[in-house]
C-alpha cells in the first residue's frame, strides 16, 4: 500500500511540474507577437530564412531556427549558430529555442517545423509553437512510410500545424481544397500565393541572390512579409544579403581554354 502512495506522489509531482513547464513555455510565447511555423516537403529552411531576413530588414527583431542540412539558430542581427543536441532530434527542442528567443528580446520568431508524423504535426504547432502565421510550402510525395500512401495524404499530415485563428500561407497549387477545409476547420484564413503571383518575381529580383533560389520560395516570402506591412523592395533586399543555408544549391562558372565549364 505504501508503494502506491509514494507512486501517486510522485506522479502527482510529476504531473505537476509539467503543468508548469507548460505554464512558463505559455507566457513566453505570448512575449513573441509574430510567431511563424514554417512546415512542407520542399524548401522549409529556404522559406524560414528568406520570411526572417525580411522580418529583419523591415524592422523586426526577429530570430529564426532551421533544421535543414545543419540545425541552426539566427539571432536578430544575423549571425548563426549550431543548434546543440545530446541524442537524436527531438521537438522538444522548440521550447528551448523560444526560451533563446525571449532572452535576446525577439519581437518575432520564424521556426522550422521538425515533425513528420501527423500527431507530432499538431503537437509541435498547439503546444510548442502556437503560430500567428503558418506557412506550408508545398506537399510532394515524400516521406510516405510516415505521411503517405499518396501525396494527398502527405498534404493532409502537413495540415496538423495548420494555426488556430491565424493565417495560413502556402505556395501548393496541387492540394489547396484539402488546406482551405483545414483552415475552415481551424478559422485560420488561407493565404495562396498564385502561379501570377511566382511568375511576378522578375528576373532582377532573382538575381540579387549569390546561390540559386525558387521563384516560388521567395514570392511565399514576400507574402508573409507583404503581409506584415514590410514594402517589398526592403523585403527583398533583406533576403538577398542573408546568409543562405548550408546545403543550398550554388552554381559557379568557369572560362577554361575556350570551354565554358559549368559547376553545380
Amino acid at each position: 500500500m505504501e508503494i502506491l502512495f509514494v507512486l501517486a506522489g510522485i506522479t502527482a509531482l510529476l504531473a505537476s511540474l509539467g503543468g508548469v513547464e507548460a505554464y512558463v513555455h505559455r507566457r513566453r510565447l505570448s512575449q513573441i507577437p509574430v510567431r511563424v511555423h514554417v512546415n512542407g516537403t520542399r524548401g522549409k529552411s529556404s522559406v524560414t530564412r528568406l520570411i526572417a531576413a525580411g522580418m529583419r530588414a523591415g524592422g523586426l527583431r526577429t530570430c529564426a531556427k532551421t533544421t535543414g542540412t545543419l540545425a541552426r539558430m539566427i539571432f536578430p542581427e544575423g549571425d548563426e549558430y549550431p543548434v546543440f543536441r545530446s541524442g537524436r532530434a527531438n521537438v522538444i527542442e522548440q521550447v528551448r529555442i523560444v526560451e533563446t528567443a525571449v532572452a535576446v528580446g525577439a519581437e518575432g520568431l520564424v521556426i522550422e517545423c521538425m515533425a513528420l508524423q501527423p500527431a507530432y504535426e499538431w503537437l509541435s504547432e498547439s503546444k510548442l509553437v502556437r503560430a500567428t502565421i503558418g506557412v506550408i510550402t508545398n506537399a510532394r510525395e515524400d516521406h510516405l512510410e510516415v505521411m503517405g500512401p499518396t501525396e494527398a495524404d502527405v498534404a493532409l499530415a502537413l495540415c496538423g500545424m495548420v494555426p488556430v485563428n491565424g493565417d495560413l500561407f502556402t505556395a501548393e497549387q496541387r492540394h489547396v481544397e484539402i488546406l482551405e477545409r483545414a483552415c475552415r476547420d481551424r478559422k485560420t484564413e488561407l493565404h495562396a500565393v498564385t502561379i501570377g503571383e511566382i511568375d511576378g518575381i522578375t528576373d532582377e529580383e532573382m538575381a540579387g541572390f549569390k546561390y540559386v533560389e525558387h521563384r516560388e520560395n521567395v514570392a511565399l516570402a514576400l507574402a508573409v512579409c507583404r503581409h506584415l506591412g514590410i514594402a517589398r523592395r526592403r523585403a527583398i533586399e533583406g533576403m538577398w544579403s542573408a546568409q543562405p543555408d548550408p546545403g543550398v544549391l550554388t552554381e559557379h562558372q568557369l572560362e577554361f581554354f575556350g570551354r565554358r565549364i559549368v559547376f553545380l
